[in-house]
């Protein structure tokens, strides 16, 4: 596990071929100096999707250094990705996903285009939230009330995005953004979809309510998803929350402050 002192970053990074695929397309990018974690997706059966992946996270970190915003950032990946197409780097048709997290004060923000997915993990009320939406066409179905939740999970194209980074369809892509506050003790997952095509979320609620150590929960999530199959590349990136939760009477003054908010006692 990797530590920034200065703001008492915690954070793991594991990715793996899988079980079926001899060649690993995801690419992840950890740069605590700028509050960047990212997780890209090369588009299996695209030529080149791990070309595409490695171009994917190198613009969002070469842009997001030079001041620009996550979502500008990604999508000059989505432009620098056409063009190294056209320059022969890669191969036509080459494509990703991508979900990132940019720290930003006392909160953070989550972007995303594809479906690589955020989570937020709450110890203490044992709760995964996800807070990414895939952009595929199972989930325009289910938003529609065409399908079920459970008929999403064996539809026959489950598989099938929506958008892309490199897709030439697309002038532009459509960068998804929401904003959150960090909470002490809060972790955030990051993955490809190669870890939730094989796990549940009650599989991953009960491998993080397991224990509290990162590492060992990455290398548990990686294993039971290898165990289940593992038909796809898996990427997963672990981040706890930089704020720290006091002790002694600042602690309860603290958590007391934190509920007042949530009840709208306070502002």
């Amino acid at each position: 596990m990797e530590q920034n002192q200065s703001l008492n970053w915690q954070y793991v990074c594991r990715t793996d071929p899988g079980k079926v695929r001899e060649l690993n397309e995801d690419s992840c990018l950890c740069e605590p100096e700028l509050g960047l974690w990212v997780v890209a997706d090369g588009m299996g059966g695209h030529s080149c999707g791990e070309v595409a992946s490695h171009q994917a996270i190198e613009s969002i970190k070469q842009e997001c250094a030079a001041g620009k915003s996550v979502s500008e950032a990604i999508q000059q990946a989505h432009f620098d990705i056409l063009k190294a197409a056209e320059s022969g780097e890669g191969a036509d048709g080459m494509g990703t996903t991508a979900v990132a997290l940019k720290h930003n004060g006392s909160g953070f923000s989550m972007n995303w285009v594809g479906d690589s997915r955020g989570y937020l993990w709450q110890p203490k009320k044992k709760r995964l939230t996800q807070l990414t939406q895939d952009h595929s066409l199972v989930e325009r179905l289910l938003s529609a009330g065409l399908i079920s939740q459970e008929e999403s999970k064996s539809h026959p194209q489950r598989h099938l995005i929506t958008q892309c980074l490199g897709s030439k369809e697309l002038k532009q892509v459509k960068v998804d953004t929401t904003r959150y506050q960090w909470e002490p003790e809060q972790v955030i997952l990051l993955c490809s979809d190669g870890l939730t095509e094989e796990l549940t979320e009650q599989d991953m609620i009960t491998i993080f309510s397991a224990q509290s150590d990162l590492d060992i929960t990455a290398d548990r999530l990686l294993r039971m998803a290898l165990n289940k199959g593992g038909q796809d590349n898996i990427s997963i990136i672990l981040l706890r929350s930089p704020i720290e939760l006091p002790k002694g009477l600042k602690g309860l003054w603290y958590r007391l402050s934190l509920m007042a908010r949530k009840l709208k006692i306070i502002k």
